[in-house]
């Protein structure tokens, strides 16, 4: 059977949620990232917004929490585009909630996107909450830190020492939320069926190995 589900973990500066966005449109998947973020904004009665900016005032996420409840099926269409937080701004405002809080909260919208079929699901830790669902392919774009540093900078015009804090910030950050809201070490290779490293290899190879994987996966 081809995957139905595509779940990446991805480096910051790897290039992989672009990778992941295109591997969606080669396919035909819907594409989950912080658009699962919006539907449970919208969802909460805060906006977007609200919810980046809870770092600064954690209420926004503990009314979010308060006012969602069971969450019933994502909508597939129409969920509300913004800018991408960066990871540690997210995983910061998480920590206003208790991890049970947390896990239960993301692992009940990934699994019901996994329901749905043909999606693409970045981050969120989909690739542990559906580590046992059959159909699923468990996909790492990562590495080396020079490399992504050198790429962050570029793609968004910031000085190189910047960019390299940055990177080194999110993965600490990453690292740190999964392995106490989730217990497992999200770098170890063998949580995923496939591991991409672009320091080398472009865009457009990684794009078609996944493509490629999705087909085979038994």
């Amino acid at each position: 059977m081809a995957a139905e589900v595509i779940a990446f973990s991805v480096q910051t500066g790897s290039g992989g949620y672009a990778i992941a966005r295109r591997v969606a449109e080669r396919l035909g998947f819907r594409y989950y990232d912080w658009e699962i973020t919006s539907e449970a904004a919208r969802r909460a009665g805060v906006s977007p917004n609200d919810v980046i900016a809870a770092e600064r005032v954690p209420s926004f996420l503990e009314r979010m929490m308060q006012r969602l409840g069971a969450i019933s099926t994502l909508s597939a269409e129409g969920a509300t585009v913004f800018a991408d937080p960066s990871p540690s701004v997210w995983n910061t405002a998480l920590q206003s909630l208790t991890s049970d809080d947390y896990r239960q909260f993301i692992e009940r919208v990934v699994e019901e996107l996994a329901d749905q079929g043909r999606a693409v699901i970045v981050g969120h830790a989909a690739q542990h909450t559906l580590r046992e669902r059959p159909g699923v392919l468990k996909v790492l774009i990562h590495g080396s830190l020079r490399h992504r540093a050198q790429r962050l900078a570029l793609e968004q015009g910031l000085d190189l020492a910047k960019a390299e804090a940055m990177v080194k910030q999110s993965d600490k950050d990453r690292r740190e939320l999964l392995k106490t809201v989730y217990h497992f070490d999200w770098q170890d290779a063998g949580v995923y069926d496939l591991s991409i490293n672009t320091d080398r290899l472009p865009d457009e190879f990684a794009i078609e190995t996944v493509a490629a994987a999705a087909a085979e996966l038994p």
